[in-house]
């Protein structure tokens, strides 16, 4: 039966130390004799072979040498041949070139010999090998994985179990400490370190930076110590709002402190209102209404001055007034103090005239 495959070990080229399966008459000069009825060379069999790899180039295949180490008259035994010899040298099989299996193993098969096939047993998906649970929940938690000798003796993992068991009691114990004697101590240290970190409080009787005199103000004013020409707090107002009781303090809850020191207090609403206004003129009017009441708005201006043949105004309370001053400049910084005065006498023209206005529809015919 003539022979027609054979199985190489190439000697040169880019598969150089690989094997393949090929058909024997790409081997120049091939020589039967030289092989055992088994297939097996009988001396070292070394020979130029063709290359048959990709696209065939205009020049022809190339040739490289290689020893041929089997030969047979199928293809089937050829490749049984190979993977015996991989599986032999399975160590080295990942130096092996990737190859494309044939399409069959009949004599007329395709004839490109650039086939190479891997081993049938690297071929075959392996089936993942189950794991005993119990084994794997001692790796993962155990302190050392019990050896295969192990696996017929329970009472030595029970006893393994029980020591993990006795060692986290004991980890937790101390952790329990911990948290009972070190953790109350850095926390009150933390409220230490945040509570001197912290800006202090102004106090409510801190008296308010002198401002310059008011303009228009009487020449009585202007003739006093200098903390009557400034807008701070006399003396007896400082006093005074020492002596608040806490019960005061309490009932005074709903309303706020247009300027702290001043003790002038307005509605919490009232004084929302006055702090979104969008300039420093509605911010004065809002604040106007909301620390005098409107009777005493109708009878009074700024200075209480009397303004042509009109009967005089009662001046308005300068304790108060200049609680208005500093809450606006402390609001819109830069405010000029004549556009102030300015806004308070322009807010009370318009309230009595509106009040004039509403007593001509209102009386009686």
């Amino acid at each position: 039966m003539e022979r027609k495959f054979a199985v190489v070990r190439w000697s040169e080229g880019e598969d150089f130390g690989k094997l393949s399966d090929i058909k024997t008459d790409v081997i120049r000069g091939y020589d039967d004799s030289k092989m055992d009825q088994d297939g097996n060379p009988f001396a070292t069999y070394s020979a130029v072979i063709e290359w048959r790899h990709g696209k065939k180039q205009r020049g022809g295949w190339p040739h490289y040498r290689g020893t041929v180490i089997f030969v047979s008259a199928t293809r089937f035994e050829t490749i049984r041949k190979l993977n015996s010899l991989l599986k032999e040298e399975e160590p080295t099989e990942l130096t092996k070139r990737a190859s494309v299996a044939p399409q069959k193993y009949g004599d007329d098969s395709d004839c490109s010999t650039d086939i190479e096939t891997q081993s049938q047993q690297a071929k075959k998906s392996k089936a993942p090998r189950r794991t005993d649970p119990a084994e794997a929940f001692l790796k993962l938690y155990g302190q050392s994985q019990p050896s295969s000798d192990n696996h017929n003796s329970p009472t030595q993992t029970v006893v393994e179990l029980k020591q993990e068991i006795k060692d986290l009691k004991e980890e937790n114990a101390k952790l329990k400490e911990i948290v009972l004697q070190d953790v109350p101590g850095l926390l009150l240290s933390l409220r230490n370190i945040i509570d001197s970190a912290a800006p202090p409080k102004r106090s409510r009787v801190e008296p308010t930076k002198a401002l310059p005199a008011l303009p228009g103000s009487p020449p009585q004013s202007r003739s006093s110590s200098p903390c009557a020409t400034s807008l701070s707090l006399p003396r007896s107002t400082l006093s005074s709002s020492t002596s608040v009781s806490p019960s005061l303090t309490a009932s005074q809850s709903s309303k706020v402190e247009i300027h702290p020191g001043t003790g002038v207090m307005v509605e919490k609403l009232a004084w929302a209102y006055a702090i979104n206004a969008n300039s420093a003129t509605v911010f004065v009017r809002h604040l106007l209404t909301a620390v005098f009441p409107v009777e005493i708005l109708l009878v009074s201006n700024l200075r209480g001055n009397k303004r042509g043949g009109g009967e005089a105004r009662q001046p308005l309370d300068k304790n108060k007034l200049d609680a208005i001053y500093s809450a606006t400049l402390e609001k819109w910084p830069g405010t000029q103090l004549s556009s102030i005065g300015s806004t308070i006498n322009a807010k009370i023209t318009e309230l009595r005239s509106k009040s004039k206005n509403v007593g001509v529809h209102t009386a009686p015919h």
